[in-house]
């Protein structure tokens, strides 16, 4: 069987890179073999011929920069612009390392994978941002206890008052977080709002990096006060209790334990009872080093919320709250997944390790939706230039560009609630990822077909 060549918009993969990316013919001298402008062995250059590949996996995660050799199968007999032809089984050499290849060809603008790419990198590239997922979690909490979905009052017991406490602290968390704070406790977060209560820190943050602003705070639900405890006697947020769970490792970074345990001691520490009132509004109120309140300091807040997250999160609440996610989280399977030590692990991992992952995570994310955006861009202006108006051809690439952004985004969101149902956390997180990947191809593809109907 002859070999074939390979066409103008070819889907091109990396062995070391994390993401694909497309070929662009240029050195054709507008000459067309079987109606395709075929590649030839100049077609390599970086930037304009092909697309960066996202992370290096030889330069351990950095930015893809290859530097290309040759194509090493070329046919000697068949040239264009005085260029060989490149067969489709041939590999692009980079000094860096890796072997570049065909995987999928995708001409004219109609490869899926081409189109899915910008939704899928746009859908799932928040998700690799663990405080991400539980800001989703807390969210939804907290909106479901506001709209009257979540009552905090226990079934099985009126006089047990966790959920009282707890919602009260992702009140707190939510806040800080929104308001550009980091949140650097040991303990992971709160994302069960009928966890038993636990004597701890409920807030320590960081705004700044290490030397800069750090911040501790308690968060209370209604008239609830600082309490001492029992076996130390020190009262919250006093130095002496502060230092206690300082000592204990409250705190993972050493930086920041040292700077927040030299503030502390100097009675330079900044903290704060975060109260949230019944009808929901809030309220901060400075305290001392002795955990005495600041008379006349205390500020009303707002909790953060824009029109576009009350809408968000209050479609999630429905589709959460519907009865077949409120099947899958009651099932045997899910309970089993989240009270599983496995589950607990991957958890605590992803929270000890969400600011490296994240870093990682973004630069794939950030070069899949940059190299989508960019092959969305040319195939678009390619129809363009070939029907000389916003034809058929056009109105395809366009909707489905944008098609693959909507089902991106949607598929991310669906996905984070059905993997929330299943095991908040990490479960949040993959189905985030799963969705904004599914959604993209999906999107895509309707977006493409919808854009035929008009």
């Amino acid at each position: 069987m002859a070999k074939k060549y390979i066409p103008n918009g070819s889907c091109l993969v990396c062995d070391k890179g994390a993401a694909p990316t497309q070929l662009i013919v240029t050195n054709h001298n507008n000459t067309k073999i079987y109606g395709e402008f075929l590649a030839s062995e100049a077609d390599m250059k970086p930037g304009e011929n092909i697309m960066p590949f996202g992370a290096c996996s030889v330069k351990n995660g950095s930015p893809c920069a290859f530097a290309p050799l040759y194509w090493d199968k070329c046919n000697k007999d068949v040239k264009v612009n005085g260029y060989k032809l490149v067969f489709e089984d041939a590999k692009l050499l980079c000094a860096t390392g890796g072997q570049i290849m065909v995987s999928i060809t995708a001409t004219s603008g109609t490869g899926t994978i081409q189109f899915g790419l910008t939704g899928m990198g746009f859908g799932a590239l928040p998700w690799v941002d663990y405080n991400r997922a539980i800001d989703f979690i807390q969210r939804g909490i907290i909106y479901d206890v506001e709209s009257g979905k979540l009552s905090l009052v226990r079934s099985n017991s009126a006089s047990d008052y966790r959920r009282h406490g707890n919602y009260g602290e992702m009140k707190d968390n939510v806040f800080h977080r929104a308001d550009g704070w980091d949140d650097i406790r040991a303990e992971h977060p709160l994302i069960d709002i009928d966890k038993p209560t636990a004597p701890g820190i409920d807030g320590a943050y960081n705004k700044g990096g290490v030397g800069g602003d750090y911040k501790e705070t308690d968060g209370k639900y209604n008239s609830a006060e600082l309490q001492k405890n029992k076996g130390t006697g020190f009262k919250e947020l006093d130095q002496n209790w502060s230092q206690n769970h300082l000592d204990n490792g409250a705190i993972s970074n050493p930086d920041h334990a040292l700077e927040i345990s030299n503030r502390n001691q100097n009675n330079t520490l900044d903290r704060a009872i975060t109260r949230t009132h019944t009808d929901g509004t809030m309220r901060t109120e400075p305290v001392d080093g002795n955990a005495s309140k600041l008379r006349g300091q205390g500020t009303d807040i707002e909790y953060p919320q824009t029109r576009a997250q009350q809408l968000a999160t209050s479609v999630r609440s429905s589709i959460s709250n519907s009865a077949p996610i409120q099947a899958l989280a009651d099932s045997k399977m899910s309970n089993a997944v989240r009270n599983s030590e496995a589950a607990l692990q991957a958890n605590e991992y992803l929270w000890r390790n969400s600011d490296q992952i994240a870093k990682y995570g973004k630069v794939v994310g950030r070069g899949a939706v940059v190299v989508g955006v960019v092959m969305d861009t040319y195939s678009i202006g390619t129809a363009y230039a070939e029907e000389g108006e916003f034809g058929e051809k056009t109105q395809a690439a366009a909707g489905s560009a944008a098609g693959g952004m909507a089902g991106g985004w949607a598929g991310a969101q669906l996905g984070a609630i059905i993997g929330t149902a299943i095991c908040p956390g990490i479960g949040t997180v993959v189905g985030g990822i799963i969705g904004g990947v599914i959604g993209g191809l999906a999107g895509s593809s309707f977006g493409k077909a919808l854009a035929g109907w008009f």
